[in-house]
Parts: C-alpha cells; structure tokens; sequence
C-alpha cells in the first residue's frame, strides 16, 4: 500500500476517536540524561517517557502565532518515544532499568536516598545490567572531548570502515551471553579547518536522533522551512552526522524515507550498530523500489520483521511488573505502562516505518494529533507562554491510557517520576551514584504542579526535586515525592 494510502488509513480511523487529554494535575490526591532533544526546544526522557516543549512549540495558539516549525518540533520528539517503547533496541534498554530498581531500593533509606554500598554490585548485577543498556543504546567518543563540535560548521566527514567487535556478558563470574558491535571511526572537520576525531558505536540514541531530525527536516521542509536554514542552526553532532554516515555506506546520496528504513529496521534488530552498516551495504544500489536490485536489502529487512515479531511482549512487561511489585503504587502503573508496550510492539509489527506518516504532508495540528492517536498515546508537558504550563495525556478513547481514571493516570505518573529518579544516579562508569552526588536536573513537572508555587522553595523543583518533601507524605504529597519514596526501603514491602 502507497504511503499516502496508509496516511489516509490512519487520519479516517481516527477522526471520531481523537482526544486531548489535558490533566489539571492534582497531585495532592494521592546525563547523558537528556540525550535525545531536539536543540533546546524539546525533550524526550528515555524510558521515563515524558516530553517536554517549550512554548515555541506550543499547537494550540493561533495560527498566526504559531511558529512554523511546531508540529515539526512534537513529530520529533514523538520519534523518540515511538522507537524507546516499539523497537528492539528501546525495549532492550528498557528493561535493565527495572532489573537495578529491587538493588537499588535494598540500598536506600527510609527518604528514598540511595547509598551505594561498598561492592557497589551484587555478583556483577549492576554490571551486566548496564552493559545491556550500553549494547543497545550505543556509544560515541570524541577526541577532543567537550562539546565543541556541536556549535562547530562541519564541511567535511572522513568515516573510515566499521570495525566489528563481539562482546561477553558475564553475570557471577560465567558468561550469560554476548552481543555483537561495529565501532566506525569519523574525523569531523570544521571550517577553520579543526577537527574532531569520533568513535562511534551505532545505537539507540544516535540513530534515533538521526531518524527523529530526518522526520523534523521533512516536516519543516514542507512547511516552508529552508533545509539550510534548518541545518544551519542546528548542532552538528548527532543531528547533522546521521545523513553522510548513511550515504557514505550505501555509496549514494540517499532519500529521507530511505534513511528512516535503515534506522528504523537497525533499531528493530538485536544488533543496532551491526544491522545498520548491513543495511546500509545492502541498499547500495537498488534502493526502496523493489526491484531485483533491491532484492538483498528487502531479505535482509525480512528477516529483521520476523525475528521482531517472535518477542513475546508479556515477556517485556512481566519483568516490569515483577520488579516494582513491591510498591503499590508503582505496581499499578506498570499496568498502564505495560499497555503501551504491548499496543507499541503490536503497531510496530504492523507498520515498521510508522514515521513516515509524519513526512508525506504538511500536517496541521490537529492532523498531526489525529496520526499519533491511531498510534501510540503519549504525555506531553506544554509549556505556555503566560504560565501555568500544561501535561495533555494525547489519544484516542478507545486506549487504555485515555479511558484510564485519573487515578490511574497519577499511578503511572509516579512510576514515570520514579524511572526519571532513579535514572538520574546513573554515572557514566557505569554505576549507579549516591543521591547526594547527584547533578542538577529539574523534575519533569517544574512549571507544572500546582503544589509547586505553595512549596516553601519552589526552585528546588527546578534543581534538586529528590529533596522536595511538601507534606506529611501521605495526604499532601507530589508526584515525584511519590517517586522517590515509592523507592524507599521504609515504603516497599517485597525486597
């Protein structure tokens, strides 16, 4: 079916089910960490699933005051949270977190606050864990580090070939399994004739920040954007990097929808950074057209599809659910979570490249709305103009997430804030880090809880929310407080 037709399928079966869900938050009823964003006008936080938008990005003001690039803006952050809850690669990543959340609340106090003990491990538990989380989300290294190379104007990549690697994962002193990597190395140089030398390993974030800015690029482009204009805002590194990688392997320049397939199937395998340089060979010469010169790549994507669709998605989300069974709160919503996952691999079977509904056309706001009900519900956090910010729970009444009571929804609202927490003691040695070493971050509801401005230091919230403490805990409490003592060795009854 033409990829219009498939459009046209999706908006016709979501005409009379579409819902904004705008949550008036009562929430007293009851490092790499930001990495895939795009500039500073939007935020995906992995695994936690909360985007966020500034009010450039903000779809409900007038036309007239609409900027351009808005709907743009939301299909890429919505990219992102397609592929963290419908690939391979995002579920793979997924799941490790949980695995550390029975570790880490053995090792916290009755506050929530983790202190790592002496070993830091348990027979190589952490270890393994965050191996796994690395397999799937890749890996970059630059020479020199910092962030320069983002605000540098790069004229020229020089990408040598991919080195393969097999790596072992052990658990207890034995090995449990192992994956497989290809490392390129890229020399990055800028106009003033710098350079920057990277080792990149292919994953979950590289090649979904390419695919999400192939679909922001399209979407701009149709709405009357430049593409230079465009590119030439926007960092160089990961956004910019992502189409000559592409085309240096397939030996040609390549489309925007071929660029989505690769990334997208690569995401889909049990080996990102792998599949994506043998799709990127296997499309060297026939491209999407089906023909007998595409043959190879049209296998090999098969393959892919069918080795997707044999996980079992109650194998994903029983491993939730069994390691926040200790919490109650938590428990109920990993119920709400799991429904995600199952609806997500589901779509993701069907329709392998659903993001290419969001580049074909124009969208208008409520189009782009319409697409994204037949899909996957998601939260937004919307920031405004003139406060207060807004979260709108976007989908359709016939999901569960939509048709959910609000009680539920703040279940699942406090297992998201306790991922974020929990998330936030990552380090980048591969460990995870006491609360009081913690670095800045601002809760995902900052501008949003209406508890906030009642709160005795409400800047805390934007800084340090694990030490925001505003009631007795129980009767008056907020949503990441729930997070955090959800957490506490003082609050779960099973570890």
């Amino acid at each position: 079916m033409p990829f219009s037709q498939i459009i046209d399928k999706i908006i016709n079966a979501t005409i009379k089910f579409t819902l904004v869900l705008t949550l008036e938050v009562k929430m007293s009823e009851f490092h790499s960490r930001e990495i895939l964003k795009a500039g500073a006008l939007g935020t995906y936080r992995m695994h936690s699933l909360f985007t966020r938008i500034t009010s450039s990005g903000d779809l409900d003001v007038a036309e007239c005051d609409r900027f351009k690039f808005a709907v743009a803006l939301h299909a890429h952050e919505y990219t992102h949270y397609l592929h963290n809850l419908t690939t391979r690669a995002g579920l793979d990543a997924l799941t490790p977190c949980f695995w550390l959340i029975p570790y880490f609340v053995r090792n916290t106090d009755e506050f929530g606050r983790f202190t790592a003990p002496n070993d830091n491990d348990e027979d190589g538990y952490v270890s393994l864990a965050f191996n796994i989380m690395r397999s799937c989300r890749g890996a970059v290294d630059m020479v020199p580090k910092g962030d320069k190379i983002k605000r540098q104007r790069i004229v020229e990549w020089v990408i040598n070939d991919p080195q393969f690697e097999m790596i072992e994962l052990n658990h207890d002193g034995k090995r449990v399994g192992s994956f497989d990597k290809c490392t390129v190395k890229i020399i990055a140089k800028s106009h003033n004739s710098q350079s920057t030398e990277i080792n990149l390993t292919p994953g979950l974030d590289f090649i979904s920040e390419g695919v999400a800015y192939e679909v922001e690029r399209e979407q701009c482009r149709l709405a009357g954007i430049e593409e230079k204009d465009l590119d030439s805002q926007t960092p160089s590194y990961p956004y910019l990097a992502y189409r000559p990688l592409v085309d240096h392997f397939v030996g040609r320049e390549t489309t925007s929808i071929e660029r989505i397939a690769i990334g997208n199937y690569a995401l889909m395998s049990n080996s990102p950074s792998t599949y994506f340089f043998e799709l990127c060979f296997t499309l060297t010469k026939g491209g999407l057209a089906g023909d007998e010169n595409s043959k190879e790549f049209f296998e090999l994507t098969k393959e892919i599809k069918a080795n997707f669709k044999k996980i079992k998605s109650d194998s994903i989300t029983s491993q939730i659910k069994n390691n926040v069974k200790g919490s109650g709160w938590l428990f109920k919503g990993a119920n709400l979570y799991s429904s995600l996952i199952e609806r997500g691999m589901a779509l993701r079977s069907q329709w392998p490249l659903m993001e290419l509904a969001f580049i074909q056309k124009k969208l208008t706001p409520n189009e782009f709305r319409l697409i994204t009900s037949n899909l996957l519900d998601h939260v937004v956090c919307q920031e405004k103009v003139e406060p207060p910010h807004k979260i709108e729970w976007v989908g359709s009444k016939r999901n569960d997430l939509i048709s959910a009571s609000d009680s539920d929804l703040q279940y699942l609202g406090v297992l998201q804030s306790s991922i974020h927490y929990l998330q936030q003691h990552f380090t980048n040695e591969g460990r995870l880090g006491d609360t009081a070493e913690m670095p800045d971050s601002a809760c995902p509801f900052d501008g949003v809880c209406p508890l906030q401005n009642s709160y005795s230091n409400p800047n805390l919230c934007a800084t340090k929310p694990w030490q925001v403490s505003i009631g007795d805990g129980q009767t008056k409490i907020c949503w990441y407080e729930a997070g955090r003592l959800s957490l506490s060795s003082k609050w779960n009854t099973f570890y």
